[in-house]
């Protein structure tokens, strides 16, 4: 986590719950994927954080910002059937997979809360 000084404003971004949890799960999936060596992981949560950024760029209620924030929402949902093989398959330490499936279920209930029911 990023340490700022109570002079820093924070970035626009991080007023985003749904963000804040998509970078927040960096770190685990991460580790899992040197642990389990995919790293599509690290790859695939880049480009879900970026079709995130690019739904919270569009005007609200917009069909951008509906299929960007769908598209990332689908990609958390690849990266979570991925942590869910990894624990399936014990490739990783329990605990890992523990930590990675939390931080992603987080951000999937977050992002997939943006999407119309």
């Amino acid at each position: 986590m990023r340490h700022r000084s109570s002079q820093q404003p924070l970035h626009p971004l991080e007023h985003h719950p749904s963000f804040r949890a998509i970078v927040e799960a960096a770190s685990p999936l991460a580790e899992l994927a040197t642990r389990i060596a995919d790293r599509e992981i690290v790859g695939s949560l880049a480009v879900a954080c970026s079709d995130l950024a690019d739904g919270f760029a569009a005007p609200p209620d917009s069909p951008r910002r509906l299929e960007s924030h769908h598209r990332a929402w689908v990609g958390i949902r690849e990266i979570d059937r991925v942590v869910a093989a990894a624990r399936h398959g014990r490739r990783a330490p329990g605990e890992l997979i523990r930590r990675a499936q939390r931080a992603i279920d987080r951000a999937d209930v977050l992002v997939g809360a943006l999407l119309p029911s």
